[in-house]
C-alpha cells in the first residue's frame, strides 16, 4: 500500500547512501560500513582519493532493485567523489528501529514516524531552525522540536484527491471534473452506463488500510486547516454534519450503496492485480492519495497518460474546491554519522536537485517548486497543510481515538469504516448510516472528556 511512506522511507536510504558518498570525498570511509581504515576528520580529507561511503536507509526496495537510485546518485557521487550505498528494507520501522537501538543506523535515513518529536534530538543532528528552513521549505514544522529546531526536510508531499482513468471518463462523455458529492455519483453511474469499466473500485479486501483512504479527504472537504484542533477545543461532534467527518464518509456510504457502480465481489478485490486493470481501462476510480499516482502509471504500459488525479469532489460555500496537502517522510542526519557536513549536503541535493520527487510526482518540498504535472487538475484548487497542534493536545487525538474505540485510521473489524462498508453493501440505508455515525459521536465525546477533562 501506503507508497507515499515506501517512498520516503527509500528517499531515507538513498539520502544516507548520498550522504556517505558525499563524505567519501571529504573523508576515509566508515570502518563499520566499508571495511576500510578509520575515518579521520572530514575537514582533512576534502583532498583525499579514498572515497568515502555515504550510508542511505530506505524502505524503497523497488528503487534500489531497479537501479534508479543508484542512476540518479552518479552526479552525486560524482560531484562530492563519494560513493552513497542505499540499504533497503520491506520492513522500514521495524529494522531500523531495532538499528536505531545502536549507534549504526546509517549516515542519512527517513525519519521514522515512531520518533517521538521530544526524542529526535537523541537520535538526529538539527539542520537548521524553523525560521530558516520555514523561508525555503514546505512542512518545516513536520519535524520540529519544542525549541523549534529541525531535524528533519520532506522529501516531497502528496496531495489529496481521487484517482481517475482520463480515458475511460471521456468515454463517458465527461468533460470536467465533479465539484460536488452528487456530481461525482452522477459521473460514475453515467460511466456504468457508456463504458464497460468498473466506474469505482472499491480495494474492499484490504479494507484494513484502504478505506482510511476516504478518511484522507476530511480535511479537503472543509477547507479548514485548523479543523481536527476545533474538533477539540471546540468540543465539537466527530461527525458534526456541517464537518469534515460526516462529508467524506458519507460519500463513501452513498457511493457504497449503488451496486451498479462497484465491482460485484467485494471481499476479493486485489489491490496489485487493479494497477494493471485501471491502465486498461477496466477501473475508472479509486480513492487513493496521490502517492498513487507513479505506482499506477508504472504497470499502465503505453496508457500512462490515461492515469489522472483530480481533487475530492468537495466546494465550499465560496465557490472553491480545497485540496490538503502533506509531508511524506523526512530526511535526517544521524547524530552518529561521521560525515555529518556531507550527509547534511546530501539532504539538502535530494531535495532541491536529485529530481526525485518530480519523478515520483510528488510535490516538492521547496518552496519554488512547481506543481508535478500529474496534478494539473488542482490548479484551480486551493492547497493547505493541516495545522498541528498546539503543545497542549500534542498526542491527544490518537488518545482519545484509541480510548473511544471509534478507529479513525484502525483496521479492526469493530472500526465505524467497516461497519460503514458492510453496511452500505448490504443496503440497509440511511438510518443505518446515522446510527453508526450516533455511536461513534457518543464514544469519541466520552473518551475526549476523559482525555482532557
Amino acid at each position: 500500500m501506503r507508497k507515499g511512506k515506501l517512498m520516503s522511507a527509500l528517499l531515507a536510504a538513498v539520502m544516507s547512501v548520498s550522504a556517505m558518498g558525499m563524505l567519501s570525498g571529504c573523508g576515509s570511509s566508515d570502518s563499520s560500513n566499508s571495511g576500510s581504515s578509520p575515518t579521520g576528520s572530514e575537514g582533512s580529507n576534502q583532498n583525499s582519493t579514498e572515497k568515502v561511503t555515504l550510508e542511505v536507509l530506505t524502505h524503497r526496495t523497488d528503487r534500489v532493485s531497479d537501479g534508479s537510485f543508484d542512476e540518479m546518485t552518479n552526479a552525486f557521487e560524482e560531484a562530492n567523489n563519494c560513493e552513497v550505498r542505499y540499504v533497503a528494507y520491506e520492513d522500514y520501522a521495524g529494522n531500523v528501529s531495532t538499528r536505531m537501538g545502536t549507534n549504526d543506523y546509517g549516515d542519512v535515513l527517513c525519519i521514522p514516524d515512531d520518533v517521538a518529536i521530544s526524542d529526535l534530538k537523541n537520535f538526529f543532528i538539527p539542520l537548521g531552525t524553523y525560521d530558516e528552513l520555514s523561508a525555503k521549505y514546505r512542512w518545516a514544522d513536520t519535524k520540529m522540536d519544542a525549541e523549534k529546531n529541525v531535524y528533519g526536510i520532506s522529501t516531497g508531499g502528496n496531495a489529496v484527491g481521487i484517482l481517475y482513468n482520463k480515458k475511460v471518463w471521456a468515454d463517458a462523455g465527461i468533460t470536467d471534473t465533479p465539484k460536488t458529492p452528487e456530481e461525482f455519483i452522477a459521473d460514475l453511474k453515467k460511466i456504468g452506463e457508456k463504458t464497460d469499466a468498473i466506474p469505482l473500485y472499491t480495494e474492499f479486501a484490504a479494507a484494513d488500510w484502504t478505506l482510511s483512504q476516504w478518511g484522507s479527504l476530511v480535511a479537503s472537504a472543509t477547507g479548514n486547516p485548523n479543523y481536527e484542533n476545533d474538533i477539540l477545543e471546540k468540543k465539537l461532534d466527530l461527525f458534526a454534519k456541517d464537518g469534515g467527518y460526516y462529508k467524506a464518509f458519507k460519500l463513501m456510504y452513498d457511493v457504497f450503496s449503488i451496486p451498479e457502480i462497484l465491482e460485484e465481489d467485494h471481499a476479493n478485490t486485489d489491490w496489485e492485480s487493479s494497477k494493471v486493470w485501471f491502465g486498461e481501462g477496466k477501473i475508472a476510480t479509486l480513492a487513493m492519495g496521490s502517492w498513487a499516482i507513479s505506482q499506477f502509471q508504472e504497470n499502465a504500459g503505453d496508457n500512462v497518460a490515461d492515469i489522472g488525479y483530480m481533487p475530492a469532489p468537495f466546494t465550499a460555500p465560496n465557490g472553491k474546491q480545497y485540496a490538503e496537502t502533506s509531508s511524506d517522510y523526512c530526511l535526517g542526519v544521524s547524530k552518529h554519522s561521521k560525515h555529518t557536513d556531507l550527509a547534511k549536503k546530501y539532504v539538502e541535493w535530494f531535495v532541491n536537485d536529485s529530481g526525485y520527487a518530480q519523478k515520483e510526482g510528488l510535490i516538492g518540498a521547496a518552496l519554488d517548486s512547481q506543481m508535478p504535472d500529474n496534478l494539473s487538475a488542482f490548479k484551480d484548487a486551493v492547497t493547505f497543510t493541516k495545522n498541528s497542534a498546539p503543545d497542549n493536545l500534542i498526542g491527544k487525538w490518537d488518545e482519545i481515538d484509541k480510548d473511544s474505540g471509534v478507529g479513525i485510521w484502525d483496521g479492526s473489524n469493530d472500526n465505524f469504516k467497516l461497519k460503514m462498508a458492510e453496511a452500505a453493501f448490504a443496503g440497509k440505508g440511511e438510518s443505518e448510516f446515522e446510527a453508526i455515525i450516533k455511536d461513534a459521536n457518543e464514544k469519541w465525546a466520552a473518551a475526549r472528556e476523559k482525555v482532557l477533562g
